[in-house]
């Protein structure tokens, strides 16, 4: 079993996606998922919504819910009552951002860039849209959606790096023209970028890059790059052989076709080698990994009711 989130909320059982119908079940079930294994507490909704906006009928209108759930759920035990509130037991990867985060993981630390890009692509191909695009208008709620779109650009971030590694240059400026102009302080993606240019005979082009976000830095933040991306320009400069693909791959048209995630689920934990370190000296990165970090952090169930919570 596991909750879906990256894209309109529902569950797969036994393989088959379930609807779950009604806003506040759909809600009720995205806080318990964003929660993972922790407790999620019923006894605080005073001090999230405020004592006049609490419905007489909240506490038995969760349970409602509730039991709702593990009837689509298909069992009893996929959502457990432990004092002070509910948790969700799914097992391993009990949500699609469980999963995601596990085949980043596997993607980043394959000895094997091909197989950690295969990786990565298959933890893309998760996101079916808008993260819980079928709970706006639930503040909370929309709040956790931001940082499952930082996870999305993470990924894609460590895809780039991956299929650099793998020699996959040929194809990647595109992509990564408009990653960099999504993210124009984004050190990394311009690193990236410039690598790639580089790669494909585009010197000049690669140092265009760099002396337009040198300027953008400044200009916004009145800071220059970061050192590593600063020894990437001179040895851009100095066309140094160390820029160059090591093994181009063999394969271009294998390595992109259709995601699969059985080869990366197979996996039981951490492959031994990493790929080459990425670059790390961007701005925001703090910022974004408080943001993942707060997605699954601790929040009260029931704010997701709200009033006439019996919807």
């Amino acid at each position: 079993m596991q909750v879906r989130l990256l894209g309109p909320v529902d569950v797969v059982v036994h393989g088959h996606p379930k609807q779950v119908h009604g806003l506040r079940r759909k809600a009720v079930l995205a806080v318990l998922a964003l929660h993972g294994r922790e407790i999620v507490s019923t006894g605080r909704r005073v001090e999230s919504v405020g004592g006049d906006a609490v419905p007489p009928t909240a506490l038995i209108t969760l349970q409602s819910h509730v039991s709702h759930l593990r009837k689509v759920l298909g069992s009893k035990a996929a959502i457990i009552a432990r004092p002070p509130g509910y948790v969700l037991d799914l097992g391993e990867d009990p949500t699609d951002v469980h999963l995601v985060e596990r085949l980043l993981r596997q993607g980043r630390q394959s000895a094997d860039p091909g197989q950690g890009a295969r990786c990565l692509r298959a933890a893309l191909a998760l996101w079916r849209g808008q993260p819980m695009a079928d709970l706006a208008g639930l503040a909370w709620l929309e709040e956790q959606a931001e940082p499952l779109d930082l996870l999305r650009a993470e990924v894609e971030r460590a895809l780039f790096e991956a299929q650099l590694a793998a020699g996959e240059h040929g194809f990647l400026v595109p992509d990564l023209e408009r990653m960099a102009a999504r993210h124009p302080l984004d050190e990394q993606v311009h690193g990236q970028l410039m690598l790639a240019l580089y790669r494909n005979g585009r010197q000049a082009d690669a140092l265009a890059v760099y002396h337009r976000l040198r300027q953008t830095l400044d200009e916004e933040l009145g800071i220059g790059p970061g050192q590593q991306l600063r020894d990437l320009e001179t040895a851009i400069l100095r066309q140094d052989p160390a820029l160059a693909a090591a093994t181009p791959a063999a394969n271009t048209e294998t390595l992109r076709s259709a995601a699969t995630l059985e080869p990366c689920i197979r996996a039981p934990g951490p492959v031994a080698g990493a790929l080459p370190t990425p670059l790390t000296s961007f701005i925001g990165r703090v910022a974004e990994r408080a943001a993942l970090a707060a997605a699954l952090s601790a929040h009260r169930l029931v704010t997701a009711l709200g009033p006439g919570g019996g919807r």
